[in-house]
């Protein structure tokens, strides 16, 4: 994608914009609790999305109230644990059923206990492995992960450097079309820009309405992404560049 080209895709004030948090507008820390949206970031999102009437939400395979944290004091309609978690613009919410994680968390638990390095990301509704620090142990994650979802109707969500169980009947594509279909993002071109496999729903979903889809990531990694924006560094530039006389200025 070109510098500015986003802004003759998909102008703010006809697009919904429909944003990944990590790796994609913030760069990834080993430690999810960590991230933090600086002042330069949020003051860009706030603007953004009082010039799109709204229609900007995140998505986000964290839960709605780490979104929060990461965005205080802002507050936007979000797409939360891959779209078991939706909140509208009106405040309005679904949230997952409680329970559905009882049967896969001590197991998981005693596995990670037997592997230095493994670390266990408990999101109530979602339960997240990271590997990061131990990225020799990723395919036997994967398989210990892969059974205990075989054997208890869970998905299994990978990612980098992390593999998740999750509801197998939710994910980003489905979020971002429940927000799509509520305003004030109805009858708006949808945007979907993201960074990982998470994201690979959404994309498919914002394809299917004629939308534009934007990958964070190397060029040529295989992706349903039409468009490619290296970095966080990259995509927070071309967001800037959609807000008001910003289409040749500076970026944070």
């Amino acid at each position: 994608m070109q510098p500015g080209e986003l802004a003759k895709l998909a102008p703010l004030s006809s697009s919904a914009y429909f944003l990944d948090v990590d790796g994609t507008l913030i760069e990834i820390k080993p430690r999810p609790e960590d991230v933090a949206a600086d002042e330069v970031l949020r003051t860009m999102l706030a603007e953004l999305a009082a010039a799109a009437g709204g229609a900007l939400g995140l998505v986000s395979g964290r839960t709605i109230d780490d979104l929060d944290r990461i965005f205080a004091p802002l507050i936007f309609p979000a797409v939360g644990l891959h779209g078991a978690e939706i909140r509208f613009s009106d405040g309005a919410r679904l949230v997952p059923p409680l329970g559905a994680m009882d049967a896969v968390r001590e197991p998981l638990a005693k596995f990670i206990a037997a592997h230095a390095g493994l670390r266990l990301e408990d999101k109530g509704a979602a339960l997240a492995v990271h590997f990061r620090q131990a990225p020799d142990l990723a395919g036997e994650v994967l398989k210990f992960v892969g059974a205990l979802a075989e054997n208890s109707g869970l998905a299994v969500q990978p990612g980098k450097m992390v593999a998740e169980l999750k509801d197998a009947r939710h994910d980003k594509g489905n979020g971002i079309a429940a927000l799509l279909a509520n305003p004030p993002f109805t009858s708006r071109k949808p945007v979907f820009i993201g960074d990982d496999l998470t994201d690979e729903s959404g994309f498919l979903f914002v394809n299917t309405q004629g939308g534009i889809s934007v990958r964070a990531g190397p060029a040529g990694a295989p992706t349903h992404a039409r468009y490619v924006l290296r970095d966080p560094a990259d995509v927070r530039a071309e967001l800037h560049r959609l807000l008001p006389g910003q289409e040749a200025g500076p970026h944070p």
